[in-house]
């Protein structure tokens, strides 16, 4: 019992090490544009940390995805092959670039919605940015459950 959990501790080092290696980045890059204060200084170790944690949820996640998909395919994470494991991480990049992309655009919608027709009435800009909302949900659910529906092929097909 303790050989699994060791061993599910050395693999899920990963997204920490990923997520260390872009907050350095990050940290190293601002470092160049502070002057010599120790406010900027801790204000940006602050950030360093807040980006850190959050590179370190998303890679947590995206790894998530990408061994909940290789089971749904039918391998396991330590088995698949090279091929494989390229398909599914070309799938799961698909929809998370679709999803932020659409998130963005969602947020830009409604923004626009509310300045543009925020001087009629309330439900005005709430029924248009009500629209926009569904069509994004729609068109983003209808790709990721498209890119869901994509499988490898398997020896029967």
């Amino acid at each position: 019992m303790f050989q699994k959990i060791r061993v599910s501790v050395i693999k899920n080092t990963r997204p920490v090490y990923l997520a260390g290696l872009m907050s350095s980045l990050f940290f190293a890059v601002g470092m160049q544009k502070i002057d010599a204060q120790a406010g900027l200084l801790a204000r940006h170790g602050i950030y360093t940390g807040i980006f850190f944690l959050c590179m370190w949820i998303a890679c947590r996640l995206f790894a998530t995805s990408l061994n909940r998909r290789l089971e749904l395919e039918g391998y396991n994470a330590e088995t698949a092959g090279d091929m494989i494991y390229t398909f599914v991480i070309y799938l799961e990049l698909i929809k998370h670039v679709v999803g932020v992309s659409f998130t963005l655009g969602w947020i830009a919608g409604v923004m626009f919605c509310w300045e543009y027709l925020g001087d009629k009435m309330f439900l005005v800009p709430f029924g248009a940015s009500l629209a926009v909302s569904m069509i994004v949900f729609l068109v983003t659910f209808g790709i990721s459950s498209f890119v869901d529906n994509l499988h490898w092929p398997s020896e029967e097909e």
